[in-house]
């Protein structure tokens, strides 16, 4: 019975800790959606550490990867949307000089 009952706690232990990750990296990269890349690397291990704690069953992983997937197509149209108004992110102002 003890057995049983420390496989339990053992598969938990390393399911929770993706699951935390996973949903941490997916609240950043939501939050940081004004910095681009920033966004995405945060949104690709939200999916990733998402994705291994769904494969140990925990909860928390979906969220982290519902997360991630939300802030990478948030930042796709965002990039796009710029992309169309023709709006440059790195452009010094003429009168700033």
């Amino acid at each position: 019975m003890e057995s049983n009952e420390q496989e339990v706690r053992e598969k938990t232990n390393s399911s929770v800790g993706y699951g935390i990750a996973a949903l941490i990296f997916g609240i950043i990269s939501v939050v940081s959606l004004c910095f681009i890349i920033i966004s995405i690397l945060s949104a690709v291990l939200a999916i990733v550490f998402g994705f291994i704690a769904m494969k140990k069953g925990d909860k928390l992983g979906k969220a982290g990867l519902i997360l991630g997937i939300i802030s990478i197509v948030i930042t796709f149209l965002l990039f796009l949307f710029l992309q169309v108004l023709d709006v440059s992110l790195f452009v010094i102002p003429s009168w700033y000089k």
